[in-house]
């Protein structure tokens, strides 16, 4: 179901199993995958261009704090979004949550599981882990390169299923991806 109240671009995939409602924003070539449920009834979400929402994820925003989520980021399955800055070429592991008001730094890895308290404010291109209930911050560690390619390939994918081609990528179209996530990283973050 999509009831926004502002235009979804021809370009963006919204699988018939999710639910989108209110004020949601969502860029040009993203996706939205089954099972999710994006909220925007209380205050704004924001989704950039190229960013992929996967399966059973949940955003959602409370009337003192909106979602914005940055360009060519990933959330992965069953992340739990809840008024939280996203920053762009981000990848938010499967099973994660980001609370109110936390911020996650450009470039930035959160992987499985990890539980990002409100108000935190994690560090750009850092890498994030949870062992036994501790987060782990390693600055300047994270694969951002991979995320960006993840982007790409998810559009791709959202591309074939807007059509009902299931067919896995071909290697000339993996090799095309890596190319352009290295220009894509470059003009994101030019040194």
């Amino acid at each position: 179901m999509i009831k926004t109240i502002h235009p979804i671009p021809e370009t963006v995939f919204i699988h018939e199993g999710a639910y989108v409602l209110g004020n949601v924003t969502i860029g040009e070539f993203s996706s939205v995958w089954p099972g999710v449920i994006i909220r925007g009834d209380l205050n704004e979400i924001k989704i950039g261009r190229y960013v992929n929402i996967q399966d059973n994820s949940v955003l959602h925003v409370d009337s003192g704090s909106s979602i914005e989520i940055g360009d060519y980021s990933l959330i992965g399955h069953m992340a739990m979004l809840h008024g939280c800055k996203i920053g762009k070429a981000c990848m938010i592991g499967i099973r994660s949550i980001i609370m109110d008001d936390a911020e996650i730094g450009d470039g930035s890895m959160i992987t499985a599981n990890c539980i990002i308290r409100g108000k935190m404010k994690i560090p750009p291109f850092s890498l994030v882990t949870e062992s036994g209930g501790e987060l782990k911050i390693y600055p300047n560690k994270a694969r951002t390169l991979y995320t960006i390619m993840g982007s790409l390939e998810y559009a791709e994918l959202a591309k074939k299923h807007k059509i009902g081609n299931f067919q896995k990528l071909t290697q000339e179209e993996i090799q095309a991806l890596e190319k352009k996530s290295k220009e894509i990283f470059q003009e994101l973050f030019p040194k």
